[in-house]
């Protein structure tokens, strides 16, 4: 039997892991995520098969723990049940869960496996995926023991799959699931090349908190730098045309023109990608965050929209 994981699924436990851990973080800061699988199992090849991941929460620190514990508030717990309403809709079900390691090394705490064993014991197939970010980045897989040394990978998704031998035994042993499929990529060395690229992407451009402030900040800093390059364009098409220097004006134009549609192309790229994130959000974040900062990305639509008439507004005033 095969785990079947389509890319945007894939993906969507990437986005969260690096979000919440990354170098931008102090390592310390670093956070756990957590989320569940909705799939089904083939009638025909038995294979697991993963439709959607869901992220629901983050890890929280506190004081007084003496281990890492999860907290779920009522936002969790209603959003598990909007969830399992929608695999039901789609003939669907919970088929696992997983939860990142950052720091750590990829293995099954008593916790974890006391979490997987409430997933196991309403159906035997479910599944236990622990990500770590530094192994998919780094290709590298921690060490078991102070001192040891590091273990190099080679083109490792950054996780491992789990399942435990006995879910009725809150102790049980568990054992590592081999036979799995990433969809969407045509090799492993492909694979982690997109993700490895993806992971950067996340980690410039999808804050863990204030995420509504920060796309903000940013549209408002490419639609004042776009109008300084519009700004400094005629400027400088003045001097020449005060310097009597107009022959050089068309050349200098078509040079800006190329600048600034650079700018803007660069730009959407990362808009497009900013929209794509939000996919990424913890399932209870959504409503209150994607229409707030769909509202903030259409300002540079806004901005934008009118550039090619100024810019032949320049042509024809020079």
């Amino acid at each position: 039997m095969t785990v079947i994981i389509p890319k945007k699924a894939y993906l969507t436990i990437v986005a969260a892991s690096i979000r919440f851990a990354n170098p931008k973080i102090l390592y310390d800061d670093w956070l756990e995520i957590y989320g569940i699988f909705i799939g089904k199992t083939s009638k025909k090849s038995k294979d697991l098969i993963i439709t959607e991941a869901y992220n629901i929460t983050h890890q929280v620190k506190r004081e007084e723990d003496l281990i890492d514990n999860v907290y779920w508030s009522d936002e969790d717990y209603i959003s598990f049940s909007m969830i399992d309403d929608h695999a039901f809709s789609k003939g669907e079900y919970t088929v696992g869960w997983y939860h990142s390691h950052p720091g750590h090394r990829v293995m099954m705490t008593s916790l974890d496996i006391r979490t997987t064993a409430t997933y196991q014991q309403y159906n035997p197939l479910a599944i236990s995926l622990v990500f770590n970010p530094e192994r998919l980045t780094r290709q590298i897989e921690l060490p078991a023991r102070k001192g040891d040394p590091e273990l190099r990978l080679n083109n490792d998704p950054g996780f491992k799959i789990f399942r435990l031998d006995n879910p009725e035994n809150m102790d049980s042993n568990y054992h590592e699931v081999f036979d799995y499929k990433i969809d969407g990529f045509e090799s492993k060395e492909q694979l982690v090349e997109y993700t490895q690229k993806f992971v950067m992407d996340i980690t410039n451009l999808f804050p863990k908190d204030n995420v509504i402030e920060s796309y903000n900040n940013f549209v408002n800093n490419k639609i004042t730098q776009v109008n300084s390059l519009l700004m400094g364009t005629e400027d400088y098409l003045k001097t020449l045309a005060r310097k009597d220097e107009k022959s050089r004006i068309p050349e200098v134009l078509e040079n800006q023109k190329k600048e600034i549609n650079k700018f803007v192309a660069e730009t959407y790229v990362k808009i497009e990608n900013m929209k794509e994130f939000l996919d990424y959000l913890e399932y209870k974040e959504k409503d209150a965050i994607i229409p707030n900062v769909k509202d903030v990305l259409s300002n540079w639509d806004d901005r934008i929209s009118n550039l090619e008439d100024k810019l032949k507004e320049l042509s024809k005033k020079f």
